[in-house]
């Protein structure tokens, strides 16, 4: 029964009320726990073995945490919401896309890059209103999955445990998955295992946003699968230019190219063949998207999953 309603309750809940902020959030204790492992790894074992072993050792603690918390007698269901509650972040992502958009169609490009940059990690101090605008709609579509459809899918699959130790494995890939000499070791386990975890849910992200174009109108969307199957193959991820790719292509204006990562530039490959920058009106539509695409496809995962634990 849990797996049956908890979902759904987490969904609405997040959506009118964002991460709960006034409560510990599980991502804080997962970095916490992260940097006291980084601290042994690099003592002991500073390679990719040392990665493994953080890895599981993080995935066992959070096995181990969110299954005794969901046991407890009479009040497990309540954790069981909170877990599944706060690792969707449908309501943050779209009230603080909307806050930066605002920002940077403010006029004052020091507080629109003051806002964005609490969005990404690249470095935005030097970007244009332009950049901005195309920096916020890359983070939006990208979060779109990593931040909703992903866990969603492994919610609805395996409850709360399952969601957590997808989103530990998604807060160890976004803290120590960089492609650098100081990560390529110790990040490489995470890494990987994140790109298997969100492998299908990518997928499904781009398919959503796709069935939901003529909603957010966008026309059928009809057409523009190839395009974004060619392009989404350009990104080092396997999984980050699916939802990316389709959102530039349906509103035919184009995403990557240069960005600055710790001081160094790197060139992105362009997704999406059109011509057209990304705008206040473009991103408040994508914005609307995102939420109808969300619903649509959170709706659908849960229902057929019901349907095959009704039957099986």
């Amino acid at each position: 029964m849990k797996l049956f309603w908890i979902p759904l309750a987490a969904f609405v809940i997040d959506v009118v009320f964002g991460d709960p902020r006034s409560l510990p959030h599980p991502v804080q204790l997962i970095g916490r726990l992260l940097n006291k492992l980084e601290k042994t790894a690099r003592r002991n074992f500073p390679n990719k073995f040392g990665g493994v072993l953080s890895l599981f050792i993080l995935l066992l603690m959070v096995f181990i945490v969110v299954n005794i918390c969901i046991g407890i007698p009479y009040v497990g269901w309540v954790f069981a919401l909170y877990f599944a509650w706060s690792g969707l972040a449908l309501g943050s992502l779209l009230s603080e896309g909307t806050k930066a958009v605002h920002a940077v169609a403010s006029g004052s490009l020091k507080e629109g890059r003051k806002a964005v940059s609490m969005l990404v990690s690249r470095d935005v101090s030097e970007s244009t209103e332009e950049e901005l605008y195309k920096t916020l709609a890359e983070t939006l579509s990208e979060n779109f999955n990593d931040g909703i459809i992903a866990p969603f899918f492994w919610l609805v699959l395996s409850g709360p445990v399952g969601l957590w130790l997808y989103k530990a494995t998604s807060t160890m890939d976004s803290m120590w998955g960089y492609k650098n000499e100081k990560w390529k070791e110790l990040g490489w386990a995470g890494a990987k295992f994140d790109d298997l975890l969100a492998y299908l849910p990518a997928r499904f992200s781009a398919m959503f946003l796709q069935c939901t174009a003529n909603l957010a109108g966008l026309g059928t969307g009809r057409g523009v699968w190839d395009g974004v199957v060619q392009d989404a193959a350009k990104m080092e991820s396997p999984n980050a230019g699916w939802p990316m790719a389709m959102a530039a292509h349906l509103y035919g204006r184009p995403m990557g190219g240069s960005a600055v990562y710790f001081g160094k530039v790197k060139e992105k490959p362009v997704l999406g063949s059109g011509t057209e920058e990304w705008d206040s009106h473009s991103l408040m539509q994508l914005i609307k998207h995102i939420r109808l695409a969300a619903i649509f496809g959170c709706g659908l995962l849960w229902l057929v999953v019901s349907l095959l634990r009704l039957i099986f």
